[in-house]
């Protein structure tokens, strides 16, 4: 009985707070080294970040992956609308008959949808990608 209480007065000594990752340090961590996305602007801390800048960001291999696959969809979204807007301009200046007209504007609503498709696509792979890279730096990269 006696070593029990004197046990019990031990532990309680001991603090476990040095074990333990406080919650101040996770606020702190929370709020200057998680990205947080809106729209097209990114934030880490106080900083500003583009597009092209969040390269450095990633450092697992599943999160840069995710990264390149946004850049290569985002890449071929310009390319699709950039393409769809050369039809427009193309046809501004072709004097055709009403089916050639018909053509054009098929033309470029698939070019505009298919733009549109890889854009969508290309936010979704970023989105992921800044979400694993938050949860990497918030708990470590072993979960």
């Amino acid at each position: 009985m006696k070593n029990l209480i004197i046990l019990m007065l031990l532990l309680s000594f001991i603090s476990l707070k040095p074990f333990a990752q406080s919650i101040d340090s996770l606020f702190s961590i929370y709020n200057t080294q998680t990205i947080y996305r809106s729209g097209n602007k990114f934030m880490k801390g106080n900083e500003n970040l583009l597009y092209h800048e969040l390269n450095i960001e990633f450092n697992s291999p599943i999160s840069k992956q995710l990264y390149r696959k946004s850049r290569n969809r985002a890449t071929i979204s310009k390319v699709l609308n950039l393409t769809s807007l050369a039809v427009i301009i193309i046809s501004a200046f072709t004097p055709t008959n009403t089916a050639g007209n018909i053509e054009f504007i098929a033309g470029t609503s698939i070019l505009g949808l298919g733009g549109i498709y890889y854009h969508d696509q290309s936010s979704k792979y970023l989105d992921k990608a800044i979400w694993l890279r938050n949860r990497e730096v918030l708990f470590g990269t072993n979960r």
